[in-house]
């Protein structure tokens, strides 16, 4: 939410001294210009802001452009009464949603447990899909499930204390499955084909709130009778939510393989990645920021205020869909994004998001209310512009600093879409500057999906690295720094950003290793090459020079 500013782990714990950072710089901060052309989220930037820089960012992407522009330009601009007015609405917002869809869920209930299940094919058992039985794994507690063969069916039964060998037992490992009754092995092939066709899930247990303790039990008929209470109203109410445009109804694309691993589960498009009940709360949040924002007279803060509130909306998306997997060592669902990209959870996390747990409305309110009260420190407001970093300005900066594309690291198009095609229905009245879709033209990525062909994507995210290069030297001052942050493990990526750097008249003139990902990132843990980012110092050759190898010899062995 916000960068995390709301929380502990964030870059830095300090807010800095500007009297100080002027007195050292011996000039007024604001007389530095300073730009990041792949700003993102604007986390290369906001340091600087705080520092009273003359701030720039740009981005090709409108997710990360809006995004900017609620960290680096709003609280800003408003300061501490964004957070006020926040808060308030934010309240009428949850109130109005608890009206619509409270009733789909019960009191105490935090989290759902579902499986997906198949047809065994050689025995005809109905097989609920999960990796282990444990469901809590603490020093302190060991609780796990017991799944039982019945009538070619199952039932489900909560072991207190289970042993290692019980909570490791699993019916699906590594995409292949095990039959429950007739214990042969069913192919990853077999698998997605069934749940694809029958789409059949079983809610299994329920983490409950009793008193100041959280426990787990068996759903009872009234609770599965609840859930399919939200179905049918859903299905009665889905011809009125497409006709009036609050369904996603966007192809999900490929990124880094040639077809989306979804589809293969029957998810084409990204309504299909959430459920019923799910797709409710999502629509009432679209419904109510509207209704909401109607309110509000002065037209460029209703935009902003129907921003932050579509900003809950994408942080409850992330805690939601067929990708929320569970920690059982924590006892807490972890967000789809984790992982980088939606996936595909074969036992599944639903959350209850009017409950005090994580993924909860009320306590994302609270985190975004409180990213925004540490982003009003900045004083000076920062121009947020939605451009590839290709546009010609006239404007020369002192200074670039920038966190470019990482080759096939992050396809950043194509995923922001998981976010983006309810950021549009939400606030396209608002932005009129957004696209109706993420455009990809000049979104330098490396992407197997996108092209087909590895060797286009190839070339296309080389050309397009190259190009970005040559426009920071146009657009940088003679005697201004280029700045790039860098990490990959692959030496053909670092090449292709040390060709780009040569190739745009630009020379390294110092580089530093420096820890970028949190500790808790599940992709960068114990990884030191996802880790570390290098921090490359350029300038820009203003004479080129030549020289014979042999004189450089002894200046390389000095060196």
């Amino acid at each position: 939410s916000l960068l995390g500013l709301n929380t502990e782990n964030r870059a830095y714990k300090y807010i800095p001294d500007n009297t100080i950072f002027a007195k050292k710089l011996g000039i007024d901060p604001k007389e530095i210009k300073v730009l990041d052309p792949f700003a993102g989220a604007g986390s290369v930037m906001f340091p600087a802001a705080q520092l009273g820089l003359d701030v720039t960012t740009s981005d090709y992407n409108p997710l990360a452009h809006i995004i900017e522009r609620s960290i680096l330009e709003f609280p800003a601009k408003y300061e501490t009464n964004i957070v006020v007015d926040f808060e308030k609405y934010a309240k009428l917002l949850i109130e109005k949603i608890t009206e619509d869809c409270g009733k789909f869920f019960t009191k105490n209930h935090l989290v759902y447990f579902w499986c997906w299940c198949i047809t065994c094919p050689h025995c005809e058992q109905r097989v609920p899909l999960a990796n282990q039985m444990y469901i809590a794994k603490t020093p302190k507690k060991k609780i796990g499930i017991k799944i039982i063969p019945k009538n070619k069916d199952f039932t489900v039964k909560i072991i207190q204390n289970i042993s290692e060998d019980e909570g490791k037992k699993y019916t699906q490992k590594g995409g292949k499955g095990i039959c429950i009754s007739c214990k042969n092995s069913i192919d990853y092939k077999t698998i997605t084909k069934d749940i694809a066709k029958n789409k059949d899930r079983e809610m299994i247990a329920i983490q409950i709130q009793n008193n100041k303790e959280r426990k787990f039990t068996i759903p009872t008929i009234e609770d599965k009778k609840l859930y399919e209470h939200a179905t049918n109203y859903f299905k009665s109410k889905q011809e009125q939510f497409q006709k009036e445009g609050w369904m996603p109804l966007e192809l999900i694309k490929p990124d880094n393989i040639k077809e989306n691993r979804l589809w293969k589960y029957g998810i084409k498009y990204w309504n299909e990645y959430f459920d019923d009940r799910q797709l409710l709360v999502m629509v009432s949040f679209l419904k109510n920021i509207k209704e909401i924002c109607k309110s509000i007279e002065d037209e460029k803060y209703r935009s902003v205020i129907a921003l932050y509130l579509t900003a809950i909306l994408c942080t409850r998306v992330d805690m939601s869909g067929f990708g929320v997997s569970w920690n059982v060592a924590r006892e807490t669902p972890n967000r789809i994004l984790a992982l980088r990209r939606p996936a595909f959870v074969f036992n599944f996390i639903e959350s209850n998001p009017f409950e005090k747990i994580a993924g909860s409305i009320t306590n994302i309110s609270k985190n975004i209310s409180s990213g925004i009260s540490f982003a009003t420190q900045i004083n000076n407001i920062s121009e947020c512009n939605l451009q590839s970093v290709t546009t010609s300005s006239d404007i020369k900066y002192d200074l670039i600093m920038t966190d470019p594309p990482y080759g096939d690291d992050v396809q950043y198009g194509e995923q922001s879409e998981f976010f983006y095609v309810w950021v549009y229905r939400a606030l396209k009245d608002y932005f009129p500057e957004l696209p109706t879709k993420v455009n990809l033209d000049e979104d330098f990525c490396e992407c197997l999906g996108r092209f087909g062909d590895k060797k286009l994507a190839k070339e296309f995210f080389a050309k397009g690295l190259k190009n970005s290069f040559v426009s920071m030297n146009y657009t940088l001052k003679d005697d201004g720094l280029l700045v790039v942050f860098f990490a990959h493990s692959s030496t053909e990526t670092w090449n292709q950003l040390l060709e780009s750097i040569r190739e745009a008249n630009f020379k390294v003139v110092s580089s530093y290793s420096i820890h970028t990902e949190s500790t808790s990132n599940l992709i960068a843990r114990g990884k030191t090459s996802f880790m570390s980012s290098i921090v490359v110092v350029c300038r820009k050759i203003l004479q080129p020079s030549e020289a014979y190898f042999e004189d450089l010899i002894p200046q390389i062995e000095d060196k």
